[in-house]
């Protein structure tokens, strides 16, 4: 769980600071079931957001939605990021700055690696991760994630959570 700047680390860590109204919390999680692990990542909000941070989760939605709309057998695992870095475009791509996502299976971090410089061809029955997000170094950052299974002509999404941006008040 990382909020406020500490959103803007992909991989943050545990720190004492409170969650603040404005702020963006992102919770990345997983479990283990018979040996197989899973990992999915929402973004909420905590009050009110300003516009630019309310665009940008919509951006980054977007890129989520139309990378998972091309999944499927034959698809090079590199043409999935080139798809999140085209939504996102210009305004936000530089903010972005990691693969699209990688496999999951025994291991919740394994191959295939869905980025801009894999060689990997995406097959039926694999589980792919898909997690575009936005870093904002010292203010913020957004994660949507989902976990999918790879099929012939689609794929099918395992993790089912909402992913409509959230305010709690």
């Amino acid at each position: 769980v990382a909020s406020g700047n500490n959103a803007a680390l992909p991989h943050a860590r545990p720190t004492n600071r409170k969650i603040k109204k404005g702020d963006f919390v992102v919770v990345d999680f997983g479990v283990k079931y018979q040996g197989y692990c899973s990992d999915e990542t929402c973004t909420f909000a905590i009050g009110e957001l300003t516009g630019d941070q309310k665009n940008a989760y919509r951006a980054v939605l977007r890129a989520h939605d139309e990378a998972i709309a091309c999944i499927r057998e034959g698809t090079a695992a590199a043409d999935v990021d080139a798809v999140v870095r085209g939504a996102l475009g210009d305004q936000y791509s530089r903010f972005f700055v990691h693969g699209t996502g990688h496999g999951v299976g025994l291991e919740v971090h394994e191959a295939p690696r869905l980025a801009p410089n894999s060689q990997d061809i995406l097959k039926a029955g694999m589980v792919v991760t898909v997690e575009p997000g936005l870093y904002y170094p010292g203010r913020w950052g957004i994660r949507i994630e989902d976990t999918v299974f790879v099929k012939n002509n689609s794929c099918e999404k395992i993790t089912k959570m909402n992913k409509k941006l959230i305010a709690i008040k």
